[in-house]
């Protein structure tokens, strides 16, 4: 039953240069279902007429100007200047949905136990148009901490928490000029149960020249985040939680490189992953996010406007480099076979996702002449029949079947399968 005393939240929104888009995340705000509420937003220095944005609103929007600091320092007086028992963070680019405040108020009202809830978000542009890519990923409470740490899925809009949690953890940390946000998702994950709602409640806008798109500036604070979690790095190869957490940090980062046209780097961030942590380069995810590499933000994983043959060429110039390149480790160079192997089985499904059928042969061709045992699995197996159909014939057959299986005619090619 639900607490019928309606609980203060806190909306604060760090701003700096971002009055165009401000105006859009506190009318967001204005628009919630859910009525109890303030909002705090922190001008953190701006130059442009941000004050008068604000300003529009009234009594409505507690405004409260300081000379820059830097985002975590903004976020840090929002909340120290906050009353509310529930806290959410609100970058000035992004915007809640309507729903956004009354759904997540009440599923921590149902559960007292949790300390703070996560929701999905939708990826828009700069003029608030839906981008494909939207992020809903469920972890359970016991595993977040660990999911977290192979690299940060949360939006700062997208987690809700207790003021408590905060008061607990710690705030911000204003020596980080990114990822901020992650390390306090850490520290929170670590000590404390988070809900997830599969709701998309909120919009994450994706700019041009943000702070997310200068990849260096995020390498050197995502490392920084996980030697303030997980130690410094190591300095040889291995498999630990330690090992994995810097190598995964250097993959979204090799990811990033390619995303900004910078190949060295790419392959510079490439190699530190195999050489700290073999195991990745045997797994499909590893391949996946490299086989999208140049798909920007927003738009990652999206079929209709992925390349999977142009994407290969520099995963497929990274990966053999990798195994000539004397600085590579011993443990990394001894997974030469597996690693060409799945690259080559993880474009293939690539491929075949986007009908490109003839580049389907020919991956997991590549794939069988490192690993003749994947002509066992079904999958496999399947992809290459059904890649010989082409295009035409196979969605020609996909209707067939399902008129049959709809007239329930028992002889339907769906039913005999089954």
């Amino acid at each position: 039953m639900l607490n019928r005393v309606e609980p203060l939240v806190s909306v604060i929104i760090p701003n700096y240069n971002h009055a165009q888009y401000l105006g859009d995340a506190i009318r967001s705000v204005l628009a919630q279902t859910y009525r109890h509420y303030e909002i705090i937003v922190v001008d953190d220095g701006s130059t442009d007429n941000s004050r008068a944005v604000a300003g529009q609103f009234g009594e409505r929007v507690n405004y409260i100007y300081q000379n820059n600091a830097g985002l975590s320092a903004a976020r840090n007086t929002g909340f120290n200047a906050s009353n509310g028992s529930l806290i959410g963070v609100l970058d000035a680019d992004d915007m809640y949905e309507p729903d956004y405040l009354g759904a997540l108020v009440a599923a921590l009202q149902e559960r007292p136990d949790a300390a703070g809830i996560y929701c999905g978000y939708q990826f828009v542009d700069d003029l608030n148009r839906p981008l494909p890519q939207v992020e809903a990923r469920q972890v359970e409470p016991e595993r977040l901490y660990t999911a977290l740490l192979e690299g940060n899925f949360f939006v700062p809009e997208s987690i809700f928490l207790r003021r408590s949690v905060y008061q607990d953890v710690g705030l911000f940390d204003e020596a980080l000029r990114a990822c901020e946000d992650w390390d306090v998702w850490l520290r929170v994950a670590k000590k404390y149960k988070i809900l997830h709602s599969p709701e998309i409640l909120t919009r994450h806008r994706v700019l041009p020249g943000s702070m997310s798109t200068d990849p260096l500036r995020m390498l050197n604070n995502r490392l920084a985040v996980m030697r303030k979690h997980v130690g410094e790095e190591p300095g040889g190869s291995g498999n630990s939680r330690r090992h994995r957490a810097f190598a995964r940090a250097y993959l979204g980062s090799c990811v990033e490189y390619l995303q900004y046209g910078n190949p060295e780097r790419a392959y510079q961030c490439f190699q530190k992953m195999a050489n700290i942590y073999p195991g990745l380069l045997t797994e499909v995810d590893t391949y996946y996010q490299l086989g999208c590499g140049d798909q920007p933000k927003g738009s990652m994983g999206d079929l209709a406007t992925l390349n999977v043959k142009r994407n290969s060429q520099p995963l497929i110039a990274m990966t053999t480099r990798l195994f000539t390149d004397p600085l590579t480790a011993a443990d990394a160079k001894r997974l030469e076979r597996a690693a060409f192997a799945k690259a080559y089985h993880t474009l293939g499904i690539l491929a075949y996702n986007t009908r490109e059928f003839r580049d389907t042969r020919k991956f997991l061709s590549q794939a069988l002449f490192y690993d003749a045992a994947l002509a066992l699995k079904p999958q496999v197996f399947g992809m290459w029949l059904k890649s010989l159909l082409g295009p035409k014939l196979l969605a020609r057959l996909k209707g067939n079947r399902r008129r049959q299986a709809s007239t329930g005619d028992p002889a339907s090619p769906s039913r005999r399968e089954a």
